[in-house]
């Protein structure tokens, strides 16, 4: 799963073994996935890509 670092480009997380490279980290172990979803929203990292919501006028 692809993680996007919107504040830091270059943000390395060490407890979790994460390196941002450009703002993008892919990460496969759902325990890693899991913690940085977890983060507090001021770091800026949000998981990427995905299904886009579902528009409700649209059927």
């Amino acid at each position: 799963m692809k993680f996007t670092s919107t504040r830091y480009k270059q943000l390395v997380i060490h407890d979790l073994g994460v390196t941002f490279t450009d703002g993008e980290a892919e990460v496969t172990d759902k325990a890693v996935i899991e913690a940085l979803r977890g983060l507090p929203a001021e770091l800026g990292v949000r998981a990427a890509g995905g299904r886009p919501p579902k528009d409700p006028t649209q059927d």
